[in-house]
């Protein structure tokens, strides 16, 4: 025999309207924590599978719930700060934390094109039109020393980033692993250095040259050879 839930005994209007309210509400998807699965950037367009991290439910009659894992997004548009003609984009691994904001109407149309489109289907706040914000953090796997006084841009252990800092006026770069400038550097300040300089090509003050300049010599005419 079928329970009946406690509510249909008893004429409640206000009751009902907030049932009805809550199962209309609970078909509206808005934003929900996720795991990264998978992660392409084919054709420059960057798609991440993704397992949503909260359950969903199936309610009994007798108003019990069992829960249930949601379905994995298998293409959902990752974010990356863009604008201008500048990006800014970095790795996204299986395991990242991340945010997927689900679009209160169809993005394929959007997706495909670039432009305003009529939606093939009318559908709301839908699963499969989820965007993906990569970075979200949780207590589980916190982000250590994180800087208040500065801008960083770094690993998550710490050890690589280039920092600014607003009230100091300075940048500051760490890198262990090296630097490598591809392209001119001009530098209008002073240069200072604690350890040495090695240069492949030749190494100019003025129009002195290191490797071809030469000296005077005081006990006999003429100037010394080049530096060797």
């Amino acid at each position: 025999m079928s329970t009946i839930d406690i509510r249909e005994r008893y004429n409640d209007h206000q009751e009902n309207t907030r049932v009805a309210e809550d199962a209309l509400q609970s078909r509206i998807w808005t934003m929900l924590p996720g795991v990264i699965v998978s992660f392409t950037a084919a054709d420059g367009a960057p798609i991440a599978s993704v397992k949503l991290a909260v359950k969903g439910y199936d309610s009994a009659n007798d108003g019990s719930r069992s829960f249930h894992d949601l379905p994995t997004l298998p293409h959902c548009p990752v974010v990356f700060p863009r604008g201008g003609g500048c990006s800014l984009t970095f790795p996204v691994n299986a395991g990242d934390e991340c945010m997927v904001l689900f679009s209160s109407r169809s993005i394929d149309e959007w997706w495909q094109s670039g432009i305003g489109q009529p939606p093939f289907d009318y559908r709301q706040h839908d699963l499969s039109d989820g965007l993906c914000f990569v970075g979200l953090t949780s207590k589980a796997r916190p982000l250590a020393n994180i800087s208040t006084a500065a801008a960083q841009l770094r690993s998550d252990d710490g050890t690589t980033l280039i920092e600014l800092n607003a009230s100091s006026k300075e940048v500051r770069i760490v890198a262990t692993g090296g630097i490598t400038l591809d392209g001119p550097v001009n530098i209008t300040g002073a240069v200072t250095t604690e350890s040495t300089i090695t240069a492949q090509g030749d190494v100019k003050a003025g129009s002195i040259s290191l490797t071809s300049h030469e000296h005077p010599v005081t006990e006999a005419p003429g100037t010394t050879g080049t530096p060797q």
